[in-house]
């Protein structure tokens, strides 16, 4: 079982490349986008466990990430299924649908849509594999499977699978094998800690 502890780390790594309580403090602080993971995280780990205090917590946890949605521009629920290592390179028009799975170590960019489709031929919501890097205005919607080590790029409409690996790109979204997220997803979640 993964901890607060070891989810917010993850994610501090990505972000500074070291993981202690002063560089969470520091980020915690001063940094734009990190006070939105640890609302994230602490009150994802509220949900579901027995006891007032966890329903309080959960209570409260919510009204925090209500605030930070107004003021930072970014709605990613609390009850979204996110691996360790998220990182939110900009705050700022991001929408993730509550049932939409991210992997470790995934990039969102601002003015990023993970959304669900509720008719048509792909009716549901995405799952984002691990290491996958998701551009500027990237619009993902649809019952889609975009594969481990991926790239979606700026302002791309991605409503198709996108292998493993491979680079979406344009409106609609076509697909590029063999260039993917590598030299975007730097620093993996696996922080040493202090």
């Amino acid at each position: 079982m993964t901890t607060v502890k070891t989810m917010l780390f993850a994610d501090l790594h990505r972000i500074t490349g070291r993981a202690s309580w002063g560089q969470f403090l520091k980020q915690f602080v001063v940094g734009d986008t990190y006070r939105y993971n640890v609302a994230l995280r602490i009150t994802a780990a509220g949900s579901g466990r027995p006891g007032i205090a966890n329903r309080v917590g959960l209570f409260l946890g919510r009204i925090w990430l209500r605030r930070l949605r107004r003021t930072m521009g970014i709605n990613i629920p609390w009850a979204t299924t996110i691996g360790p290592g998220l990182l939110i390179g900009h705050a700022g028009g991001i929408v993730v649908n509550a049932a939409a799975t991210l992997g470790r170590d995934c990039n969102l960019s601002h003015n990023v849509t993970i959304g669900v489709t509720r008719g048509g031929r792909n009716p549901g919501v995405p799952t984002i594999g691990h290491r996958v890097y998701i551009g500027p205005g990237a619009v993902l919607v649809g019952a889609i499977t975009v594969g481990d080590d991926a790239a979606i790029g700026a302002n791309a409409v991605v409503t198709k699978d996108v292998p493993a690996g491979a680079t979406a790109r344009g409106n609609p979204a076509e697909v590029f094998p063999g260039r993917g997220s590598g030299s975007y997803v730097n620093r993996r979640s696996e922080p040493v800690t202090r």
